[in-house]
């Protein structure tokens, strides 16, 4: 596995976002927001092998695979993580996380639980994760299905995922309530600023002032 220092290469301040939260609660609208107003922020495209969803696009949204192409990744080494979600495949390439770090600072990433955990041991302190709460159970229920895009089968089981999903928020640095979508990406972008100011992320602003 590839040390952080090398992943990020000569960005030595930047860091990954990872962003979770159940199905249903917004996160997808607000990692895009954060991206469109910030160009020193770009997101990781990562693999998968659910069915594509009308309105995305491959490449763009996710690299759709089929079972077969996933696996051929695998046994070629070619992810940082990946990991079983809702009875799909997921998966972050080292070249997707190549090619997103070649022009930012930092990385988003959205992903699940098990996504999240991985990249904890794989950035170590680069890795900076925050975790979307929808404000009550009733109200992710109406949302998921507002997108029609959910059969009943398939909105029993991401309520219950979601229910799983939840009793890890304690574990992220950080957590935003997604009441009104607007604010929730006002925090992220706080979150966001935080990070960025944090001493050991400018380490080239104190190098030059000669500050240790």
């Amino acid at each position: 596995m590839p040390h952080p220092e090398e992943l990020f290469g000569s960005h030595t301040e930047g860091f990954a976002l990872v962003v979770s939260g159940p199905s249903g609660v917004g996160k997808t609208s607000i990692c895009k927001t954060v991206i469109e107003r910030d160009h020193r922020i770009r997101p990781i495209v990562t693999t998968t092998t659910r069915p594509q969803r009308e309105g995305e696009e491959d490449g763009v949204d996710y690299h759709f695979l089929s079972e077969s192409q996933f696996d051929t990744l695998l046994s070629e080494g070619a992810f940082l993580e990946h990991a079983i979600v809702h009875d799909a495949r997921y998966g972050t390439t080292k070249s997707a996380f190549a090619s997103a770090i070649e022009s930012a600072d930092i990385v988003l990433l959205d992903v699940d639980v098990q996504g999240a955990q991985a990249w904890r041991g794989v950035l170590s302190d680069r890795c900076v994760t925050l975790f979307v709460l929808p404000p009550s159970l009733e109200e992710l229920r109406k949302r998921l299905e507002g997108r029609q895009s959910e059969g009943e089968a398939s909105l029993k089981v991401r309520t219950s995922n979601a229910k799983k999903e939840m009793a890890f928020a304690a574990t992220y640095d950080y957590v935003i309530v997604n009441h009104k979508l607007v604010q929730a990406i006002d925090d992220v972008e706080s979150v966001l600023l935080t990070e960025r100011s944090r001493p050991f992320r400018q380490r080239a602003l104190l190098d030059s002032l000669n500050i240790a």
